[in-house]
């Protein structure tokens, strides 16, 4: 076989190749554009993160404004006992349209008792709160006893509901 190599006709060719080897063409208008984009795009991309940052700190300032409480506004508890009240009758009156005015005499002297417990105990509290403002304890019972006698309320009514 005549196309066998040896290593020491290998080396031989390899020693007869020029050692340099010049390109086809000029290389050297594509690597200045090369260059040139490369130049232009690092200016352009230093915008957009600042452009990001910039949003974000509108955002966030823009949400911190408008959730702040402003001055002047701000509600005291004798204000929420207020509000808890007038919450609390608004509903008492929407179930009573809905289910019709009790008869408070035909209930059973226990329901009646429960009924006179309840309004006094949140007339009491009412009494406290307007000496203790800031009492979280006495807004909770307020809530606890409003939540109560609607319950009881629903109660009066449940076995009429069950008939129809």
């Amino acid at each position: 076989m005549k196309n066998e190599i040896t290593d020491v006709s290998l080396q031989q060719q390899v020693d007869e190749l020029s050692k340099e080897m010049s390109p086809e063409r000029d290389l050297w208008p594509g690597i200045e554009k090369a260059m040139a984009k490369q130049s232009r795009s690092n200016v352009k991309r230093p915008f957009y993160p600042v452009a990001w940052a910039a949003t974000v700190v509108v955002a966030v300032l823009v949400s911190w404004l408008s959730f702040s409480p402003q001055p002047g506004t701000s509600t005291s508890n004798v204000d929420i006992a207020q509000v808890m009240q007038q919450d609390f009758n608004e509903q008492k009156q929407l179930m009573l349209v809905n289910l019709g005015q009790p008869d408070l005499k035909q209930l059973s002297p226990d329901m009646q008792k429960q009924f006179d417990e309840l309004k006094k105990a949140q007339q009491a509290i009412s009494k406290a709160l307007e000496n203790d403002p800031t009492s979280v304890e006495l807004l909770n019972l307020l809530r606890w006893t409003q939540k109560q006698e609607l319950d009881l309320l629903k109660q009066i009514y449940s076995p009429k509901w069950q008939t129809i």
